[in-house]
């Protein structure tokens, strides 16, 4: 436990650093161009990260899934980023003539060449997705912190300048955003960590076939968490679009926690024999649930002052919305690590069915709930939909594992444990003087 405390509050650090730059870059964002603009911008950002997410064809999850056999290994590596930018490219095609098709003014989106520019990002970050899958496989967690921490702060320090001259406009704004998106990718290659040996053609078909069974489940899972965007844009308008978006990366937030520790113990569940990952799964999910937890109760309680001491009062209307939000994201990280142990058994159904499920659910109520309540009906939906994902996979995790339900859930032992695990992970001060 001592081991993974020290990696979980080393990849924190970073993650930490991340959030902070984040959080500013968002903010010069949205006072520069308002949430009208901001809007516009989410739009276009959100088309491209959509080709992205549909168009990996969930290469990572079968690089986990066919990472058990070591002889493998180097060849998926190899394979990574090449096959990552073939299939970037097509998808960064098809998202460009999606939009051609809708009509940019459905989205609310001024013309066609802003989702051209965001598509440019598509093959460079499906290429960082696969190449960072790799990375945490081979248990390389402090080359991933790095990655994200040099992205980020490539962002934030551009946009920055640009608002302090009176350039940031939401143009310029997509622009930097796909060139940050690059740079996870080039800290991956510097330092050679996803780099195999050799390549294998048909290893590479053997991953796209496998990654395809599972895609669905993945694809659902996405457009699960940004369907509710196109249809709040479609029947509202950009600016509520840009005032939800914001409420939607200030909830994603509280899963920061949670993620690490999934990020952490992925070279474990996919190591170690079945009997083992079981039990590291169930162990680590109890920790997993009491972070999730107190992260949904800190942002909750912060958010009124958060939103308008950072973004101001044009964005006061966020604050509702991150609180219907809460439950269903602090739902999605507690499970985090029960869903990606549903990949061991490679049987795509349990990874697929929970995901379409919940997908069409959340369509259903959005389309009920955004004419009624308008974002906060988004919300809503959105956060019932993410619960019922949650509940589907940790139920699936049961009952192929055998392990009760009750193992899963915290105890007052387990939070004294996380308290006396992180304090002894924390440097003593007083030893150093």
């Amino acid at each position: 436990m001592a081991d993974t405390a020290r990696q979980v509050l080393g990849i924190l650090g970073s993650r930490a650093a991340c959030l902070v730059l984040s959080v500013v870059t968002s903010a010069v964002i949205a006072q520069s161009l308002e949430p009208e603009g901001r809007g516009v911008y989410y739009m276009a950002v959100t088309v491209a990260t959509t080709a992205t997410m549909l168009g990996h064809l969930s290469g990572e999850q079968a690089q986990s899934a066919l990472w058990t056999g070591t002889e493998r290994r180097e060849a998926l590596a190899g394979n990574s980023v090449p096959l990552a930018l073939a299939l970037g490219t097509l998808s960064g095609l098809a998202g460009t003539a999606f939009v051609a098709v809708v009509g940019p003014e459905r989205l609310n989106l001024p013309g066609q060449y802003l989702v051209m520019m965001a598509c440019l990002s598509v093959p460079f970050g499906i290429a960082s997705n696969y190449a960072g899958n790799i990375v945490l496989l081979r248990g390389r967690v402090d080359v991933a912190n790095w990655s994200m921490l040099a992205g980020a702060l490539a962002q934030c320090a551009v946009v920055a300048a640009l608002a302090a001259g009176g350039r940031l406009s939401v143009e310029a704004a997509v622009i930097v955003w796909v060139a940050a998106g690059c740079v996870p990718l080039v800290v991956f290659t510097a330092a050679g960590a996803a780099a195999g040996r050799r390549r294998d053609l048909k290893l590479a078909c053997t991953t796209v076939t496998t990654g395809a069974r599972y895609h669905l489940g993945p694809a659902s899972v996405y457009l699960l968490m940004n369907a509710d965007i196109y249809l709040l844009s479609a029947l509202t308008g950009a600016r509520e679009v840009g005032i939800y978006s914001l409420a939607v990366g200030l909830a994603g937030y509280s899963r920061m926690l949670a993620d690490v520790v999934s990020q952490v113990m992925l070279k474990r569940q996919f190591s170690s024999s079945d009997t083992e990952s079981a039990d590291v799964t169930a162990r680590i999910t109890r920790y997993a649930v009491l972070l999730a937890t107190g992260s949904a109760l800190v942002l909750t309680m912060a958010a009124p002052v958060l939103v308008s001491a950072v973004y101001g009062a044009a964005y006061a209307e966020a604050v509702p919305l991150v609180m219907l939000l809460a439950p269903g994201v602090m739902a999605l990280g507690a499970s985090r690590l029960p869903s990606t142990y549903l990949l061991r058994s490679r049987r795509a159904r349990t990874v697929v069915v929970p995901s379409v499920i919940s997908l069409a659910l959340n369509i259903a109520l959005n389309l009920l709930l955004i004419p009624l309540w308008g974002a906060a009906g988004c919300a809503l939906a959105s956060s019932l939909a993410y619960v019922l994902l949650a509940a589907l996979q940790t139920r699936l995790f049961t009952r192929m594992t055998g392990v009760p339900a009750r193992q899963l859930l915290p105890t007052a032992a387990d939070f004294l444990t996380l308290l006396a695990t992180a304090r002894r992970c924390v440097p003593d001060k007083r030893a150093a003087v």
